[in-house]
């Protein structure tokens, strides 16, 4: 994924990253931005903010000036409420994002297609998507939400690190991307 990411982070000035947990994706992606631009907007949602104190701790560093922070602790679903919020809502409540180039990652432990129902505006172009499908009963139903949207996409199983080796997981994952236009 690492070559889709370098392609497509030049031009990206908005990541929206459902299922924050740490920041690993948040803040790696605020460092790329700024290789790029002056500025940028990061917003992460992660619904266990209070157990990830550390999340928004480093948004305050100056090597991260310029970049706009924004810290959401809700789910992201097909609904909003109380708990949850759509990537809809979330997009349609800031206007000035509307015009640049997003990138939205989805890492949310097998609520993929609850979060896909709730983000028909951003699914479409010229936004792009990587989304780690959490079991193979799912991959087919998140393909189909990107085919309905006519955007094409790749799937990438994960690859071993180089140094630690294939990850044990309990369940299958798959990482699927938007092609590059």
């Amino acid at each position: 994924m690492n070559p889709w990411l370098n392609q497509i982070i030049p031009n990206i000035e908005v990541v929206w990253d459902v299922g924050a947990n740490d920041g690993y994706f948040t803040y790696g992606c605020a460092h790329a931005i700024k290789r790029y631009h002056n500025e940028g907007y990061i917003i992460a949602f992660e619904p266990a903010l209070a157990q990830q104190s550390g999340l928004s701790i480093p948004a305050t560093l100056p090597q991260y000036n310029g970049i706009n922070f924004e810290f959401i602790p809700l789910f992201v679903g097909a609904v909003s409420n109380n708990s949850t919020i759509t990537l809809n809502n979330a997009y349609q409540a800031r206007p000035s994002l509307h015009s640049k180039p997003s990138l939205i990652k989805v890492d949310v432990e097998g609520a993929e297609i609850e979060v896909l129902k709730g983000a028909s505006l951003l699914l479409k172009n010229p936004h792009h998507w990587v989304v780690e499908v959490h079991g193979d009963h799912l991959l087919e139903p998140v393909l189909n939400f990107f085919a309905n949207a006519k955007r094409l996409v790749n799937i990438h199983p994960p690859k071993p690190h180089w140094l630690l080796g294939s990850e044990s997981r309990t369940i299958k994952t798959s990482w699927v991307t938007t092609q590059l236009d």
